[in-house]
Order: C-alpha cells, then sequence, then structure tokens
C-alpha cells in the first residue's frame, strides 16, 4: 500500500466532504497529529484505522489505498448524486415559499 496516495485520498475525500482535520481526528480518537500524518503519508495506518477513517467518511477501504484515476470516476457520481439531493430539498423549499407567498397575497385582496 502506498501510503502517500492513501494520505491523499483520505485528504480528498474529507476536503470533498467539508470536514476539517480537527473534526476527523476528535471523532475517530486520534491525535490531530497523528490524522495529519496519515494524510501525509508519513506513517503506517492500522487495518482497523483505516476501516474506521473509510466508514467516518462514507467512502470504502478501497477507494482509499487506489490510485486517484481509479476514485475519481465514482467520487464524480457522489458528488453528481449530492448536487441531485441538494437540487431537490431546494425544490422542495422553493415550492413551499411559493405555496406560502400566495396564499399571504391572495389573502390581502
Amino acid at each position: 500500500m502506498d501510503l502517500k496516495i492513501l494520505g491523499n485520498n483520505i485528504r480528498r475525500i474529507r476536503q470533498m466532504r467539508g470536514l476539517t482535520q480537527e473534526n476527523v481526528a476528535n471523532d475517530l480518537g486520534c491525535s490531530l497529529n497523528t490524522y495529519t500524518k496519515i494524510e501525509r503519508g508519513e506513517t503506517n495506518v492500522p487495518f482497523m484505522r483505516l476501516v474506521q477513517i473509510a466508514t467516518y467518511l462514507n467512502s470504502s477501504v478501497t477507494a482509499l489505498v487506489q490510485e486517484e484515476e481509479e476514485t475519481t470516476i465514482n467520487e464524480l457520481a457522489e458528488s453528481i448524486n449530492k448536487i441531485k439531493d441538494d437540487m431537490g430539498a431546494l425544490q422542495q423549499t422553493l415550492a413551499e415559499s411559493l405555496a406560502v407567498y400566495k396564499e399571504k397575497t391572495s389573502t390581502k385582496k
């Protein structure tokens, strides 16, 4: 396992999720120093810690250890699905706001 690839993948996925190193380290119960070493590819990662990180990042161990090119398509699909979910929520909010607006403006007449 290439530690630099592993660290880069963990960092990229963490950033894509909008998380800080501090958030992840605290939630995983490890020191910030240890976690940053993992992202920099400067330390071996026990398998169970790798599973814990993958689970926390809503990813897979395979995605963490693969070279970046192989995970890009999966991450792109994941990003598209998130955008679709966000758009659905936005449409719902807009529909609700429009209904409230129509109700308020119709009662003023």
